[in-house]
């Protein structure tokens, strides 16, 4: 283990390609009000090593299999395709670190990282009913302020004539 989280596995399937076992140990822990916060760190770790293209959707899986062009065509697993899977898995355990029991319990059907991580966006990226309002009464509340400081000035207008008699 390097003093970074991290440390290598050897990879069988392509020996030149050693996967990045990552630890998300110091990543504040996800819950339904703090996901800005979170995706924050996540995605600086993720991307750091390199490995945000997996969550992000711009690496996809490539095939499983391969066929080959010689007479018969032989169909075989994808060694690319097991890299890609294996690294993924990974990714996904060390996210899934980071979940509080509350948010763990709704990603229970997603298969890949990507899957994780659009899941959790689409979920709490949005503006909360209740972060609306309250962004709402502070709007109503400046409002008031504004209306407030417009009779002052209108007032002022109205005196200063008077101040210089």
């Amino acid at each position: 283990m390097t003093s970074d989280g991290s440390r290598s596995i050897a990879n069988p399937y392509e020996p030149s390609k050693p996967f990045a076992c990552i630890t998300l140990s110091g990543v504040t822990k996800l819950l339904p009000t703090n996901y800005l916060n979170w995706k924050l760190q996540v995605e600086a770790f993720l991307d750091g090593f390199d490995l945000l293209k997996y969550t992000d959707g711009s690496f996809p899986a490539p095939t499983a299999t391969i066929t080959t062009t010689a007479t018969p065509p032989a169909t075989s697993p994808n060694p690319a395709f097991q890299t890609w899977r294996r690294q993924d898995r990974l990714i996904y355990g060390a996210i899934l670190t980071t979940l509080s029991d509350e948010v763990a319990s709704l990603v229970s059907q997603t298969k890949t990282s990507h899957d994780l991580w659009e899941l959790l966006k689409n979920t709490y990226a949005k503006a909360s009913r209740s972060h609306l309002k309250q962004l709402k009464e502070r709007l109503r509340m400046a409002s008031k302020e504004i209306a407030k400081v417009n009779r002052l000035e209108e007032r002022r207008v109205k005196l200063l004539p008077l101040m210089v008699r």
